[in-house]
């Protein structure tokens, strides 16, 4: 899963669209409520003929989580606390507060709230 933990990637999704692949919050959409910009940056598929095929979308969203990744781990700053508030946030944004989870607000959501604390698995799976 292009060396990313399928357990957070999982609890990623809970906590973006709670599993709706037709989720939608402002400009972001579908299972991993990627926005116009970030689907750019990961893809050359048309994002509104694509982003509602839930596949897609999963297969988007995975490939910009690592491209996130290889970011931070370039940085020599990955964490996965890191990675899910840059995916959240933006990396712009966990750059400008010097990759500090400090920095970065702690989260209301309960899910974003263990996975900001270093929880990479705050979502049991079905068995």
């Amino acid at each position: 899963m292009r060396g990313l933990d399928p357990l957070f990637v999982y609890a990623l999704i809970d906590l973006e669209s709670n599993f709706d692949p037709h989720a939608r919050r402002g400009d972001a959409r579908g299972l991993m409520q990627i926005t116009p910009r970030a689907w750019k940056a990961a893809s050359d598929i048309p994002y509104e003929t694509a982003v509602w095929n839930w596949r897609t979308n999963l297969a988007v969203g995975i490939e910009g989580l690592a491209r996130i990744k290889a970011v931070l781990v370039g940085k020599e700053v990955f964490s996965y606390p890191l990675l899910w508030a840059a995916y959240h946030h933006g990396l712009d944004y966990v750059s400008v507060r010097g990759f500090d989870m400090s920095r970065i607000p702690r989260p209301s959501d309960p899910i974003a709230r263990l996975l900001w604390s270093g929880q990479i698995h705050p979502v049991k799976p079905p068995n």
